[in-house]
């Protein structure tokens, strides 16, 4: 009779544990706005909103707005329908450097610009008259503008282009390498040089096919706000559908760039217009979409990393202008997503979400101009210790940082295998392997726990072949050969994988490779290289594949030539007094040829010159201490 009695009352609690659902609601924030279009936060306390008119406004952690308008470019901007102050972006280093950047539709022409301005010396005002147009962009049509602005966990900012408008795309131009509309750009932004610079790993940098090498994502619609997981890297875009079709798009954070979101040939997963369309399985398609009635256009938004609701944590928000349910998606742990319908939390025509420095969400409507914060009936804190995954490596460097989702005067325990290791913030550098656990303790005194496995890791030996130590101004570009491949070469005058000892100018340069692996750890080596004047010297065409190695050496030295012919070949070693130190008379074939030189060299740089004839190319070789 106590067991029965005992199941009864433990069912009786089970029961009203149940009936006490975690639900989450959004609560008015933020009102007397007009027509909000972005929510960002420059990384301290305020949010700045963006007014599609052409004015950004700030917010304090109330909802009040200050009495001084952070931008006025009214007169600037052409306003109307989809037009005017579209976006806005804030660099990690605006607390220091002050610039920031905006994205808006100009007077008289409707083209779409994107500008940096600086503040003045009120960090709650931007000065109108510090405007660097970087970047205009044509727009044949007054609709499908995009004009979402982010950084990049990468520190490059991303532009989100419309394709042109009108309906149905009638250029074609999001299927058009060769356009900016249709796209997600990816820019260098940099006061140091003029507009902009292009990222290296750009899609379109070193492709033999052509392509605006500004591009690194093709075929959108008009991609109506978009933005990075701050914590993973990933990428989640809400594109605006034709006819019949809102998506959301995902990109992960170890894609390469290019790919492709299928407008105009698909809209969502159905076929539009597939003339001269590569098969459907080509294009990249989205993890979630919804029929265009009751919608009308979608209202892409965040994945929630905030701390204060473990509940919402690692969910990706979204809407529509026309239907405003709100919807969450989630992985369902088998590789694909499950989207939840919240339904009618708040508000209406909801074209905007935004997120403050917290990671707390909020969304805002370009009707009302209010705004409104998503909240948690639940207390309890998030503390997935970089997103929740099980392990993290330490890419070979001997440590790793690991990072609990933050909180407003939140505590932190961290343990390493049980033993107590700090208590100093949401952030903690391991740097031996273990188990490590946080304990999070929330402003209202609910706490959540979660733990990390951390691995020791051999790093990937990275490295690069083809570049001497020094060259003459006029040699001929040098072909670059990087171990592993699938990374990236930068530095004064490089491009792709060559370096121009023109391009680059008389000095000393680093040329550096990069390469990330599939599991997101960065590598790198560098070589350092001179370029000299050589006056007088000219190099030989028929030789251009030469190199020398090792080089710096020790006095000898081996010289890869590659001919196209075979053919007699005199090599000089000239000192830097002009003293002839070593020659000899060699003949090469066609095809590569290594040819020793044994001329024990003391320390110091000589001149090392192959020729035929008149015809001649020189190298420069250092020889080191012994």
């Amino acid at each position: 009779m106590k067991k029965i009695y005992l199941f009864l009352l433990l069912c009786g609690l089970f029961c009203i544990q149940r009936s006490i659902a975690q639900t989450i609601s959004a609560t008015l924030f933020a009102s007397g706005l007009t027509a909000t279009v972005d929510i960002k936060n420059c990384g301290d306390d305020r949010l700045f909103v963006v007014d599609q008119r052409g004015y950004i406004f700030i917010l304090d952690t109330n909802g009040t707005q200050l009495p001084d308008t952070f931008l006025n470019i009214q007169t600037e901007v052409k306003y109307g329908g989809e037009q005017g102050l579209l976006g806005l972006a804030f660099a990690e280093d605006f607390p220091t450097s002050g610039y920031f950047y905006v994205d808006y539709t100009a007077q008289p022409d409707g083209h779409t610009v994107i500008a940096r301005f600086h503040l003045t010396a009120n960090p709650n005002i931007g000065d109108p008259n510090s405007e660097e147009r970087l970047l205009q962009i044509y727009q044949p049509y007054s609709n499908h503008n995009g004009g979402h602005l982010a950084f990049g966990p990468d520190g490059y900012l991303y532009i989100g282009m419309g394709d042109g408008g009108n309906g149905g795309d009638p250029g074609n131009r999001a299927q058009n390498p060769d356009s900016l509309l249709g796209k997600i750009l990816r820019i260098i932004v940099d006061p140091s040089i003029p507009t902009y610079g292009i990222p290296p790993t750009n899609p379109f940098v070193c492709s033999t096919s052509g392509g605006r090498e500004e591009i690194w994502a093709i075929g959108v619609r008009n991609p109506w706000r978009w933005s990075f997981d701050p914590v993973t890297g990933d990428l989640w875009i809400g594109d605006v559908g034709q006819n019949a079709v809102e998506e959301i798009d995902f990109q992960p954070a170890n894609a390469s760039g290019g790919l492709n979101y299928g407008w105009r040939c698909y809209e969502g997963n159905q076929a539009y217009n597939t003339s001269g369309c590569q098969p459907q399985s080509a294009y990249v398609p989205p993890v979630a979409t919804f029929p265009h009635n009751p919608g009308c256009s979608v209202t892409g938004g965040y994945i929630y990393r905030g701390g204060q609701y473990n509940y919402m944590y690692g969910k990706y928000f979204y809407t529509d202008y026309c239907d405003p349910a709100i919807h969450t998606i989630d992985p369902d742990g088998s590789g694909g997503w499950i989207d939840t319908d919240l339904g009618t939390l708040a508000g209406s025509a909801l074209s905007c979400f935004g997120v403050d420095r917290w990671g707390e969400l909020y969304m805002g409507s370009v009707g009302s101009g209010d705004i409104y914060k998503y909240s948690v009936n639940d207390c309890t804190p998030a503390a997935a210790i970089n997103a929740g995954v099980d392990t993290a490596g330490d890419c070979g460097s001997g440590g790793v940082k690991l990072k609990a989702p933050p909180g407003k005067n939140f505590s932190y325990t961290w343990q390493l295998n049980g033993t107590t290791v700090s208590t100093a913030g949401n952030e903690y550098y391991a740097t031996q392997p273990g188990t490590y656990t946080v304990t999070v303790t929330s402003n209202t005194g609910c706490t959540n726990t979660d733990s990390i496995e951390v691995v020791a890791q051999t790093p990937v030996s990275v490295s690069f072949a083809g570049l001497d130590t020094v060259y003459c101004l006029n040699s001929p570009p040098a072909n670059l050969l990087p171990t592993p491949l699938g990374g990236y070469f930068m530095g004064d005058g490089v491009s792709c994988a060559t370096f121009d000892p023109q391009a680059a100018g008389l000095g000393i340069h680093t040329v550096v490779y990069t390469y990330r692996d599939p599991g997101g750890c960065t590598y790198s080596s560098y070589q350092i290289v001179r370029v000299e004047s050589c006056t007088g010297l000219n190099p030989d065409v028929l030789f251009r594949d030469l190199s020398i190695y090792p080089n710096p050496g020790n006095g000898n030295f081996t010289i890869l030539l590659r001919s196209g012919s075979s053919q007699a070949m005199k090599i000089q070693v000239i000192d830097l007094l002009g003293k002839q130190v070593y020659s000899s008379l060699e003949e090469v074939t066609a095809g590569t040829n290594r040819i020793e030189v044994n001329a024990g060299l003391a320390q110091g740089v000589y001149q090392v010159i192959a020729s035929k004839g008149p015809e001649r190319v020189v190298r420069m070789v250092v020889v080191g201490e012994k």
